[in-house]
């Protein structure tokens, strides 16, 4: 059992390393930390999330119908219904827009589903070129280059099929250097666990048997060592819980491949990567295992900076699952027609539309819930210290609108106001008095980057200061 320096407040992270390199990261465990450091290192690190819908929201159905404090009634009959239980830890802000502004009002390259890609993140123009990538940074990797431990970058996972050019992209290291969002959760887990390696692979003849082995079986022995350590009735129940947590992440993967890990073979694993994960049929799926992977990596420390993005802009899958039998895919239906431009109109879109905005809450609550049921070492927890931002390409798809954009922050790390619906400015109409870099400039502050302005030559600086705590 080895223990891990970051050289950050909460910098003592401790791993179990075992064969083929597999590296299991836990939790804050008070019993291993000495008394005189205690009190220094208990402070947890800082982290952000960024959940990424595209073509817009079913904006009639979407917010509470008043500004002010929030409890779980404020969310009744709204797209947000399934985050009640979150709702004194939320923040919803009305009325920021999209800089660089959409409807050409900046100019530069891209049509206005193109800008609500590539410029959500980034604040930057895109390039006149075919694929049209943003000229800049994201903020999931400005954080990661600032915060991530071992310098690794943003993990960006994404659910659905993979698309070229801007439409399918939202993180960037760099002028027009797209990071290409993983979807399939078992190649994301493997990298994290330490387990796809070239030196894992060839540490054994049959390493791609034991690849396939639980990762606990892998670590065994260092975990045995730490269960006979003199830890505390809190920390045992900690380690069994996040032991549990990773089990049963594992078998969720196993089933979607078919068989156990144990008996999975090369064959099951390759069509798990090459036919399952990016099919609609396989979305929901796909969603829940890519979150329960998501929250894995920030419990364990693996990464401190994380995009899912679910779907593509101007895309997505054609919802037949949970209720939903849908005829046409997430953008058509964005604009009420049965083509992509133009067709025939769709009778009852907009509910449609809402039964796919209720969804995807769903999906962005299992979320919260798991974040939130890892505790940190001061009796937090990693929602606690993590900004959670939900984000969308557009607000209404159907007129590609960049202004009054559907953002909430949960969790908010310290930095961020809680339990509040806030009107930043005029809503739904202001188009230049709340550029959402100010947003992109607080959530690298929250995480103890210093910026005052984050974006491109068409950001403002400083921040929404009636967003802060």
């Amino acid at each position: 059992m080895q223990r891990h320096r970051q050289g950050a407040p909460f910098g003592r992270r401790w791993f179990l390393r075992g064969a083929l390199g597999a590296t299991v990261g836990l939790p804050f465990l008070e019993s291993l930390v000495p008394g005189r450091a205690l009190a220094q290192d208990v402070t947890p690190p800082k982290r952000f999330l960024c959940f990424f819908n595209c073509n817009g929201v079913n904006m009639n159905r979407f917010f509470p119908s008043a500004f002010g404090g929030l409890t779980p009634e404020s969310f009744s009959g709204t797209a947000l219904e399934p985050i009640a239980d979150f709702a004194s830890r939320c923040l919803i802000p009305r009325g920021i827009h999209t800089v660089p502004r959409g409807y050409d009002l900046d100019g530069g390259a891209g049509d206005d589903h193109a800008k609500g890609m590539g410029h959500k993140l980034t604040a930057q123009f895109l390039a006149d070129t075919p694929d049209e990538y943003a000229l800049g940074i994201s903020v999931d990797q400005a954080i990661a280059n600032a915060i991530n431990p071992e310098g690794r970058q943003a993990l960006t996972l994404r659910v659905g099929r993979k698309k070229d050019g801007v439409l399918g992209h939202i993180s960037y290291t760099g002028p027009e250097q797209p990071v290409t969002g993983e979807n399939n959760p078992w190649l994301a887990y493997q990298d994290f666990m330490g387990l796809g390696s070239e030196a894992a692979e060839s540490a054994i003849p049959d390493a791609e048997a034991l690849r396939r082995r639980s990762v606990l079986d892998l670590v065994n022995r260092e975990f045995d060592d730490l269960r006979s350590a003199d830890l505390s009735r809190a920390d045992q129940q900690k380690i069994e819980a996040h032991f549990d947590s990773i089990r049963d992440v594992e078998l969720s993967l196993a089933a979607s491949i078919g068989c156990n890990l144990g008996s999975a073979t090369e064959a099951d694993l390759v069509a798990l990567e090459t036919a399952n994960v990016d099919s609609d049929s396989e979305f929901a799926r796909m969603t829940r295992l890519q979150i329960d992977v998501i929250a894995l990596s920030l419990a364990c420390d693996y990464t401190r900076s994380a995009t899912l993005q679910i779907g593509n802009g101007a895309g997505g899958p054609i919802f037949t699952w949970d209720g939903m039998q849908h005829a046409y895919n997430h953008h058509k239906l964005s604009h009420g027609t049965t083509l992509d431009d133009g067709g025939a109109a769709v009778a009852g879109y907009e509910q449609m539309l809402f039964d796919i905005d209720v969804w995807h809450m769903k999906q962005f609550n299992y979320l919260l819930t798991r974040l939130d049921a890892y505790q940190e070492g001061d009796g937090s927890t990693v929602l606690d210290n993590t900004v959670v931002a939900y984000a969308n390409e557009l607000s209404d798809g159907k007129s590609h609108d960049f202004k009054d954009l559907p953002w909430l922050i949960v969790g908010g790390a310290g930095y961020f106001e809680q339990g509040e619906y806030v009107r930043v400015t005029d809503y739904p109409t202001a188009a230049s008095e709340a550029p959402h870099n100010k947003l992109l400039t607080m959530f690298m502050n929250a995480v103890g980057v210093p910026t005052t302005n984050f974006g491109g030559e068409r950001s403002l600086p400083g921040e929404f200061d009636l967003l802060k705590a």
